[in-house]
């Protein structure tokens, strides 16, 4: 694959970081994707990235050995805790801190660290045995796992477990995977016999699935509200999760759009995703070529004929047609990246309801809704 040249990436840099995304509107985006391998390693893991689009991960040597990197306009650098024998970085922030796990040897010997401005200090849970720290944000929270089977928050010098809801008589198994701008954590708790993905906002846990679904994880969220992450043999993208917000037994669990490059650990404002294919070995990097956002109809909406369809298009791959589409056959179609118009679309309840941005090259991205039409 090729490497990304730098101005698609500055260009993506520039997108405006004003918090949250509409709630009431259905996005799609198609990706192109490129490796990220670090020079001469054995294999490459990417496992954060911020809103400069500096890319942090761990490779492995030819010795075998384990160590972290920061990569940033196309140029790897080696990250290592002074005396450790592994370092692996998992987050980075807009500010170029970043942290991560580092061992010493021998058994329990995995400590937590935080590198801010060159130094390095390690920020074990107290009393923990054996932390990780996996995220930062710009607010300098970090959070990570200790013991194995606890997840914590460290925020302003004070450390506090955070452990997600589990079943009664269920022994702790939560681990958190990343904290956003925005103050959201990311991570997965064993319940139910399953894992099972969730983020945590405003002191409340929202999840994936439904409890007893296949294992499933929330690896990471942007400051849009959007979360990636693997749903069992799936890799995925959601987008503006809070917006289905509701009770555990009435809320809508969100859509998932398959990332057919890999599963994202962490993605940025601008959509930027870096993660690793599940098949190991290959980390990834996938930039947005062509996003379609419908603000009309909303998804579970009910209408009556005719239906008023608004879609638009951004990216450096631009749509030459838009199409509807309702259950499986197409109505409608237009020249051009924007759709406003008044569809008579057919009747029926909890219709498949599908708009399409189709560029010249053959790129795609739809959306589906569920509505009703009466």
């Amino acid at each position: 694959m090729k490497t990304w040249s730098l101005p698609i990436l500055t260009a993506l840099i520039c997108v405006s970081l004003a918090a949250g995304a509409l709630a009431q509107t259905s996005t799609a985006v198609a990706y192109k994707y490129s490796n990220l391998t670090y020079p001469g390693a054995s294999a490459t893991s990417a496992n954060g990235i911020n809103n400069g689009n500096v890319v942090v991960g761990s490779y492995v040597d030819s010795a075998n050995v384990t160590h972290g990197f920061k990569w940033q306009n196309g140029t790897f650098t080696a990250i290592n805790f002074p005396g450790a024998t592994d370092t692996s970085v998992n987050g980075i922030n807009d500010n170029g801190d970043v942290v991560g796990s580092y061992d010493i040897g021998g058994p329990s010997n995995t400590h937590a660290f935080v590198r801010r401005s060159g130094a390095f200090s390690t920020i074990d849970f107290p009393g923990g045995g054996g932390s990780a720290a996996v995220g930062i944000n710009n607010a300098g929270t970090i959070v990570g796992n200790y013991g194995n089977s606890n997840g914590y928050v460290l925020k302003n010098g004070a450390y506090n477990t955070l452990d997600a809801p589990q079943q009664p008589g269920e022994m702790n198994d939560t681990e958190l995977t990343g904290i956003n701008n925005q103050g959201w954590i990311t991570g997965r708790v064993f319940s139910g016999d399953d894992w099972r993905g969730f983020w945590y906002v405003a002191g409340e846990f929202d999840f994936l699935k439904p409890l007893f679904s296949p294992d499933n994880t929330v690896s990471g969220s942007n400051g849009r509200g959007d979360i990636v992450g693997q749903d069992f043999a799936t890799c995925f993208l959601s987008f503006a999760v809070e917006s289905n917000e509701g009770s555990e037994a009435t809320e809508r669990y969100p859509r998932e759009q398959t990332l057919s490059g890999g599963c994202g650990k962490s993605i940025n404002y601008a959509r930027v995703i870096v993660g690793n294919q599940p098949w190991g070995g290959s980390a990834f990097l996938a930039v947005p070529v062509l996003t379609l956002t419908v603000t009309s109809p909303v998804d579970h909406g009910t209408y009556s004929n005719p239906v008023h369809v608004v879609a638009s298009t951004t990216g450096s791959t631009p749509a030459t047609q838009m199409q509807v589409w309702v259950n499986s056959k197409e109505v409608y179609h237009v020249s051009g990246g924007t759709l406003n118009a008044n569809i008579n679309l057919p009747v029926g309840n909890n219709e498949r309801f599908v708009v399409q941005a189709v560029a010249a090259n053959g790129v795609t991205a739809k959306t589906i809704q569920t509505i009703t039409v009466h």
